[in-house]
């Protein structure tokens, strides 16, 4: 497993008024690199819950994990999101990777606990959506990423800024899906650590509001 080395010290905070995330797995499920991505945000004081929304069950690639998502069905697994989070009191971050961050971006548009989401390696809308003024957006995907659909991040970014909503949309260079997972072929560093120093920048700014 390689480290992730960003540099966390000065994200480190003694009032203990951290953030409580909640980190959604991607379409192979809750696996190393999901728990590695989650220690980062630990390791700089955050808590951590990784929902297990595939009940256990892990693949070796995007299209297995994916087909198992259309076996079950979405809203059979947002079902299990729900179950899973729904004694969790707020408020709450909502974050996710690549499919996770569908289930991220869902509860930012519906949840009153969450006061932001952030969206890992995915993210979007087909058209205009209500976006809630106190739920800061933020998104981090790789430029040429051939899972992200045309036009669709812009529609959902519009809609939280016109809201009111923070809302930040980083791109990186180069084609990698998952860049910031260190167990995974696509993983880049340079990308990995740059997005990290923005969303520990963001949860940071949220902690001290």
């Amino acid at each position: 497993m390689r480290i992730i080395s960003v540099d966390l010290r000065r994200y480190l905070w003694s009032d203990g008024g951290m953030s409580h995330i909640l980190f959604f797995h991607s379409a192979v499920g809750l696996d190393d690199g999901v728990h590695a991505m989650a220690q980062t945000l630990r390791d700089a004081g955050h808590t951590v819950t990784t929902p297990d929304y595939y009940d256990g069950r892990t693949f070796d690639s995007a299209e297995q994990g994916i087909a198992y998502r259309d076996e079950v069905g979405f809203r059979t697994l947002v079902d299990r999101v729900n179950e899973a989070i729904e004694d969790i009191e707020g408020p709450v971050v909502a974050a996710g990777i690549s499919l996770g961050s569908a289930m991220a971006q869902r509860l930012g548009k519906k949840d009153p606990r969450v006061r932001a989401a952030l969206l890992l390696h995915a993210g979007g809308e087909a058209k205009p959506v209500e976006w809630p003024a106190d739920c800061a957006l933020q998104m981090h995907y790789s430029v040429n990423d051939p899972w992200i659909d045309e036009g669709m991040p812009e529609h959902l970014l519009r809609s939280a800024a016109r809201a009111g909503a923070r809302t930040e949309h980083y791109l990186y260079p180069g084609a990698s899906h998952l860049f910031a997972d260190p167990t995974k072929p696509d993983y880049v560093k340079e990308s990995a650590d740059l997005m990290w120093d923005r969303v520990l920048g963001l949860l940071t700014d949220l902690d001290e509001s």
